[in-house]
């Protein structure tokens, strides 16, 4: 792991943030459960702000759900660029996800963003939300409507071609670790 007085400054500043340091994370066993659950939190969390923007598209929010979806990457952003700050190729970690695991959250994942996508290309294709409770019409112009139907095809096919990489880069990752092996059995 490469580390230098550089990186671990603004790491400091994330430590003390999310209380790495503080008294509350107790021994080396407790700090280890605590981390365990802020992970588990963070899952959650990030399902939650899916479920959310799909609620909110669903009765006619539309559009303004897109902070909401996007708020949800933040976590994914900050925990790559701690981990490059500490030197690790956290791309590389994350390539070792258990098949299982990883299928299950990239179907659970495609699933939120296909029927909130859904729900807002009929709201501005129809005139009217999937269940209106009374939001007004928040519908735009039909250019617009165009723009956020072409936005759509889009992100299914930004889908795709992620799923598509993140294969190749899972293959990657078995090589090496396969490569690493050999070299460990030849010592």
């Amino acid at each position: 792991m490469n580390s230098t007085s550089k990186s671990r400054k603004p790491n400091g500043l994330a430590n003390r943030f999310a209380g790495l340091n503080d008294p509350s994370m107790g021994d080396e066993r407790e700090r280890d459960v605590v981390l365990r659950a802020y992970t588990f939190g963070s899952v959650v969390a990030i399902y939650v702000f899916f479920a959310l923007g799909l609620l909110f598209a669903v009765i006619g929010a539309g559009l303004w759900t897109v902070p909401i979806i996007l708020g949800s990457g933040v976590i994914g952003f900050a925990v790559s660029s701690y981990c490059k700050r500490e030197g690790l190729d956290f791309a590389s970690a994350t390539a070792r996800v258990a098949p299982k695991r990883l299928v299950l959250s990239q179907i659970i994942g495609a699933v939120f963003v296909i029927l909130w996508l859904v729900a807002i290309v009929f709201h501005q294709t129809a005139g009217r939300p999937l269940i209106d409770v009374g939001l007004g019409t928040m519908i735009a112009g039909s250019s617009s409507t165009s723009i956020i139907t072409g936005a759509a095809v889009g992100a299914l096919i930004a889908l795709a071609l992620m799923l598509v990489a993140r294969q190749r880069k899972i293959k990657q990752a078995r090589l090496e670790a396969a490569r690493a092996d050999e070299i460990e059995d030849e010592d």
